[in-house]
């Protein structure tokens, strides 16, 4: 079972390829005769995996940084055979990216496979898992979705497998809640749009909301139980906190509550992962630079001819 690890990984990256834009969705992109990934009880049918980096250090020796470790587990999961697609999330306020703060990302994967079968049916993706998050703590949680509003199916459920996509633009609020201890024991998982402020959202966000789902993680020995992740639209700045601020009020310490967006979608075949890695590094030196009192690159590129 899949946890922070210390053993050591034959030296291999992934190509790294910035996602294009995508319209807002989950939209219907694949055979309109293809059958929806849903259940008896209108939830997905599959592995909601999601996964959460309390610790973004760099898992040297193999990679420089915690983002070319990441996306080369992003990478690596497409040769599952259930495979269906990722979303890498990032932290709202980019800064909290930038200089890699604990869960200033987090991502979420499909697999058309129940949880039980998830790492048996494709063994490298344990290999991938501490290679790519070599001492980190990080939490990889196999999930099933048990609840959504406004439902009765859920988003993801509701159109066949591999055609999620989600825009780049749209707010993202994930409540993930400690199993079976701290301020977090005595939610009840029948009062989750309650506690996980998907209610407050709802009425807050208008006709901006797109819905919210609640997820179990299947596996004991995980650090959290229930994940909920919020879908907000284009909403303003003050839903994401009204959001944020009552799941952090219900849930109290040991939850993990944030706001975030979708910085791109993995599809099973096509462009690599992305070049956030390489971005991230721009940004970091260009606000340093700034901060010294100098100009970014590409206005020194502009003054001098040279970009």
């Amino acid at each position: 079972r899949p946890v922070a690890s210390q053993r050591a990984g034959a030296d291999r990256r992934a190509r790294l390829i910035r996602r294009p834009a995508r319209s807002p969705v989950p939209t219907r992109a694949a055979s309109p005769a293809a059958d929806p990934a849903v259940n008896a009880d209108g939830m997905y049918d599959g592995t909601v995996f999601f996964h959460l980096y309390p610790e973004l250090k760099s898992p040297k020796p193999i990679f420089s940084t915690f983002l070319e470790g990441a996306l080369h587990c992003c990478e690596v999961a497409r040769s599952h055979p259930d495979y269906c697609s990722a979303h890498f999330h990032e932290a709202i306020d980019q800064n909290d990216a930038i200089d890699c703060k604990p869960h200033g990302y987090f991502n979420m994967t499909l697999f058309k496979c129940p949880p039980d079968e998830l790492f048996e049916r494709f063994e490298d993706l344990h290999e991938c898992l501490d290679i790519g998050h070599m001492d980190q703590v990080h939490h990889p949680m196999p999930c099933v979705e048990l609840a959504s509003a406004p439902g009765p199916t859920s988003a993801i459920a509701g159109v066949p497998h591999g055609v999620v996509r989600y825009s780049e633009k749209d707010a993202v609020v994930l409540v993930a809640t400690p199993r079976h201890s701290g301020d977090s024991a005595h939610l009840d998982a029948r009062d989750w749009r309650a506690w996980s402020g998907a209610d407050v959202a709802a009425e807050k966000a208008g006709d901006a909301f797109l819905g919210a789902s609640l997820h179990r993680c299947v596996d004991e020995s995980s650090a959290f139980e229930h994940v909920v992740r919020i879908e907000l639209g284009a909403c303003d700045a003050g839903v994401v906190d009204a959001c944020v601020a009552r799941a952090r009020g219900e849930c109290g310490d040991g939850a993990v509550v944030g706001g975030f967006r979708c910085a791109f979608n993995i599809e099973k075949t096509g462009t690599p992962a992305g070049a956030m890695p390489a971005v991230r590094e721009m940004q970091k030196k260009k606000r340093e630079a700034e901060a010294a009192g100098g100009v970014s690159i590409a206005d020194a590129g502009e003054k001098t001819g040279q970009v």
